[in-house]
């Protein structure tokens, strides 16, 4: 059980977003180890909610990431504008499981190839009348949130500086 980040500092986790590491502390658990190690995680857009991730789970550990520095954030941009769509999945559950996925696991590559794709079938809907489901749009937005949420937070801007940031580096998407 390695120890790769400090309290005090600030990461990524998954869809969760930017958090805090405020301690690293015993806490109860249920099953075979009644204590273990974790990081006590929290989250810097939900005010008063804590994550505990045990030191031992190297899943929940893996979803933990260094914030980027503005060279991999203009980096993963730039390979953005050059990479594919994901591909549309028309059966709806099965769309949705894929983004709750990508959601949860905050990529931001595969965040950035989601909401092009939901733009890109908003853009052919909208075509011949039609518009795309809220499901859809919902995916989006949370996806926008997380990744406007990360570049502001690394780039020292406002979300709302963020968005335009990611717009003027790939262009409208």
């Amino acid at each position: 059980m390695s120890q790769k980040y400090e309290a005090g500092m600030h990461i990524r986790y998954g869809g969760t977003g930017i958090c805090f590491i405020d301690r690293i502390e015993e806490v109860p658990y249920p099953g075979p180890k009644p204590v273990r190690l974790c990081y006590i995680l929290k989250p810097v857009r939900s005010v008063g909610m804590e994550v505990s991730v045990p030191l031992d789970n190297e899943a929940l550990c893996s979803k933990m990431q260094p914030l980027r520095s503005k060279e991999e954030i203009d980096s993963m941009l730039e390979h953005a504008v050059h990479a594919e769509d994901l591909p549309w999945t028309e059966d709806r559950k099965l769309r949705g499981a894929e983004f709750r996925r990508i959601l949860s696991e905050g990529d931001a590559g595969m965040l950035l190839r989601m909401i092009r794709s939901i733009l890109h079938q908003s853009a052919a809907l909208k075509s011949i009348g039609k518009r795309l489901s809220a499901m859809d749009d919902n995916a989006r937005k949370d996806a926008a949130r997380l990744l406007d949420e990360e570049f502001a937070y690394s780039l020292g801007l406002t979300q709302e500086e963020a968005g335009s940031y990611i717009c003027e580096k790939i262009g409208r998407i």
